[in-house]
């Protein structure tokens, strides 16, 4: 189930939970109870990694 942020014309941002698509018609701002409300494109999670290449606490497994 994705979770998606939004900003609302008041100027709040939340997350909100999107089971069915048409759950997206009924998104209101929790501050304001507005429904001036766009979707926000979200960055990219962080790595779990440190990043920099190979790691000693990789989460895989040995190769070989």
């Amino acid at each position: 189930m994705p979770l998606y942020e939004y900003a609302c014309a008041c100027g709040h941002s939340f997350e909100e939970l999107i089971v069915r698509r048409s759950d997206e018609d009924e998104v209101r701002c929790p501050r304001c109870q507005g429904r001036d409300v766009h979707r926000l494109m979200s960055r990219p999670a962080a790595s779990r990694s440190s990043g920099g290449g190979s790691s000693s606490s990789s989460s895989c497994g040995p190769v070989g």
